[in-house]
């Protein structure tokens, strides 16, 4: 079995279906990713961004409250993917009020910039994994007293779009 992993090796399907690591390391990982994933948790919550936090420990069960081995291999993957998400850093989600306050010419607080984040998380936790509907259409609901910080929505869609 491999002893590093690659990008594909953290996607559901070559976790269950083809394999790379043993399940042994597959939980290691986990438990790896997880003890990064509360320390990033951590220091979210310190920066006043508590519903990030709180997302990610939620997504983030202990090993031992998991019985299926599928869910451990959904939960590694959604984690990994969760830790590449620059919006879910303190670093990130500054990094994203600067760029939209350059681009716009405008301030905008941080208590703006993060409804509209924890807005299209909780639409990915509801309809991104069925594909329900795409996401620039998800953003588009996106409630009308939210959109009004400065800018034109599309903008500021465009930038959460690109990570930061």
């Amino acid at each position: 079995m491999a002893s590093y992993w690659t990008p594909k090796d953290y996607t559901p399907f070559y976790l269950m279906d083809e394999p790379t690591h043993s399940m042994k390391e597959i939980r290691a990982e986990y438990s790896r990713l997880r003890d990064i994933t509360m320390k990033r948790a951590n220091r979210l919550e310190a920066a006043g961004l508590g519903n990030i936090a709180d997302y990610l420990r939620q997504s983030m069960p202990k090993l031992s409250s998991m019985k299926e081995q599928s869910e451990v291999t959904k939960r590694l993957s959604q984690g990994k993917r969760n830790l590449d998400t620059k919006a879910y850093s303190v670093k990130g989600v500054k990094q994203l009020q600067k760029r939209f306050n350059d681009e716009t010419g405008e301030f905008v607080p941080l208590g703006d910039v993060l409804p509209f984040a924890e807005y299209m998380q909780s639409w990915r936790l509801s309809a991104f994994s069925s594909m329900i509907v795409p996401s620039n259409e998800a953003a588009g609901l996106y409630p009308e007293e939210y959109q009004e910080i400065g800018g034109s929505f599309a903008d500021f869609y465009t930038l959460y779009q690109q990570g930061v």
